[in-house]
């Protein structure tokens, strides 16, 4: 028993220096991303307690929020790093990342479910995303709190076309575009993880 216990802990060792591998090469391609997955980690790990998702649900939430990236290894850097609006022919090629991730992960037994949850995190709750058009909860509840958690680093972090946003503001954007782009409930749980520091519940609801 003891060496069965051993033998998981090493694998688990293993599946960990793997994807902070992995997770480093995707950064050394984009400019712009910093520490953005560990960010992303955190907020999705943060949501995903609040959604009750289970311990082996967390664990493959993990390792999809710390991998969302990494189909970008195979996208141009004049792509990743350009800082004006993308021509359609690039953004075609760059809406590509996220499958393209499936070919690097899927070999991986422990991160073939974490693969499924990457190819789905741009896909919009109103079925108006990629790469399927998946709509509401036909979209794996992972990939839709890897959207939410990774719109809001972004949109707190300052990027080349434009300076971060404050925590408030970042919420209230989230909200307004809850139920088109995003999952309300997802949504929900971000407020409520941030909630004690924020006083976020009575900002304007559009459409986005």
């Amino acid at each position: 028993m003891d060496v069965e216990r051993g033998d998981r802990a090493r694998l688990q060792d293993a599946y960990r220096k793997t994807t902070s591998a992995l997770a480093a090469a995707a950064r050394q391609c984009d400019q712009t991303a910093g520490a953005h997955s560990e960010r992303v980690t955190k907020y999705a790990l943060a949501i995903g307690r609040v959604v009750g998702l289970a311990p082996d649900e967390l664990t493959d939430l993990k390792y999809a929020a710390a991998l969302h990236d990494i189909g970008k290894i195979a996208i141009s850097r004049r792509i990743l790093n350009r800082l004006g609006r993308l021509t359609d022919e690039d953004l075609e090629i760059f809406r590509r990342y996220s499958e393209l991730s499936i070919g690097m992960l899927e070999r991986i037994e422990k991160l073939q479910l974490a693969a499924k949850l990457i190819k789905h995190h741009h896909e919009r709750f109103d079925g108006k995303g990629y790469p399927t058009g998946l709509s509401g909860i036909n979209i794996p509840l992972g990939s839709r709190i890897i959207a939410v958690a990774e719109a809001f680093d972004i949109l707190t972090s300052n990027v080349p076309w434009r300076p971060a946003m404050d925590y408030k503001s970042a919420l209230a954007e989230l909200r307004r575009c809850a139920g088109t782009q995003f999952d309300p409930e997802v949504v929900a749980a971000l407020f409520i993880v941030l909630a004690d520091k924020y006083n976020i519940w009575n900002t304007s609801k559009g459409s986005c």
